[in-house]
């Protein structure tokens, strides 16, 4: 299982569970951010220490740091290695024998409806101790399964600080009598297979590498009578976008796929933009606003008359890329994506990153960088 690899990172750790133990929700780049700077600890060197098998929300893109409100969240294996956590493994752990002993028996009151474990279920599991399913534990146990391969997503009363359910399916199938995190993590590496493993595990501000093949399209199923066929498209995603969205896509992460396609292009206008606190649409409202002068960034390629409707209608495309894409997947509940959908918003965000290359070769041609 990995581990941080100096002193720094489990100070960040720490960190970030003690905020998520105190506000019963993982905190924001800048609470963490404040917190290691008030320690005389700087997030850019600490990080370096982690990886994305520990901590997410950080790009695997070395050269970017997360916006102020980004979500940071930790793995299970994160948990593992923060002070304090080992009620909440345990009975994480309970959740996943529960729903494994649930599965093969589950029968579907509609089809293609998925089982679910609930709080009810874990009570009478004699293997996990009653004293710590407490509301506050189960939910904590909860968020960390939210992401982990063995569940689908899951249900939250946030209002009440309460997990309702788990999903799952015959994914839960490898993880059934597990009872502790080191077998969990080695059967967890074998179904997320030995790339994704190997990506999980690269230290923060290790050089990625680029995916520039395009994401692959199951074949289109056939239409039915009296329709004609439907057009099939293949287009190569900016590597940009691929970077940080081809793994994700592949193993069915289709939300957070979408989700981080979009926070690369905030990313990016931020950083074209210099020294601004804007975030999501306010941000691309200042980067894109043509009114009075011409915009902070450059993404039309219209000439004459109809260069004013390019920059308007450009900036509504980013600003609703935020508030309509962006924000629901970053700030929940946690919907899942349909795959078709999902790739159609993954090229929408691959369009808008290869408009912002016009604005980057122009201050690459200027001589002023990015």
């Amino acid at each position: 299982m990995p581990r941080p690899t100096g002193d720094e990172g489990h100070v960040l750790l720490d960190a970030i569970w003690a905020y998520f133990s105190e506000h019963h929700r993982w905190p924001a780049f800048d609470d963490i951010d404040r917190k290691l700077y008030a320690k005389g600890l700087d997030f850019e060197e600490v990080v370096q220490q982690l990886c994305p098998a520990l901590l997410r929300g950080v790009s695997s893109h070395g050269g970017l740091l997360p916006m102020g409100g980004d979500e940071l969240s930790l793995t299970i294996a994160g948990a593992a290695n923060a002070t304090g956590t080992e009620s909440v493994i345990s009975v994480f752990l309970g959740m996943v024998r529960t729903a494994a002993s649930i599965e093969p028996h589950y029968v579907p009151k509609e089809p293609g409806e998925y089982p679910q474990l609930r709080p009810r279920d874990l009570r009478s599991v004699d293997t996990i101790d009653v004293g710590s399913l407490t509301d506050e534990v189960m939910y904590a146990a909860a968020k960390l399964g939210l992401y982990e391969p063995c569940f689908r997503g899951s249900n939250f009363n946030p209002v009440a600080e309460q997990w309702t359910s788990l999903t799952f399916d015959r994914r839960i199938r490898p993880f059934a009598d597990v009872h502790r995190l080191d077998d969990y993590w080695r059967i967890r590496e074998q179904v997320l297979g030995a790339e994704r493993t190997e990506t999980d595990n690269r230290a923060f501000g290790q050089p990625p590498t680029l995916h520039t093949d395009p994401v692959t399209t199951p074949a289109p199923a056939a239409p039915a009578a009296g329709f004609p066929e439907p057009m099939s498209v293949t287009c190569n995603l900016h590597p940009l976008i691929a970077e940080v969205a081809d793994e994700r896509y592949n193993r069915g992460a289709y939300n957070d796929a979408v989700r981080s396609a979009f926070q690369a292009v905030e990313h990016r206008v931020h950083t074209l933009v210099g020294d601004s606190s804007a975030v999501g649409d306010r941000l691309m409202g200042i980067a894109f606003n043509a009114k009075p002068g011409p915009p902070m960034i450059t993404v039309t390629r219209s000439t004459g008359g109809s260069l004013e409707s390019e920059q308007t209608g450009m900036q509504f495309l980013f600003k609703g890329a935020m508030g309509a894409l962006r924000n629901p997947r970053s700030h929940g509940p946690d919907d899942k994506d349909d795959r078709d959908e999902a790739e159609e918003m993954l090229v929408f965000a691959s369009f808008l990153m290869r408009r912002l290359d016009i604005e980057y070769d122009k201050r690459k041609a200027d001589g002023s960088g990015s």
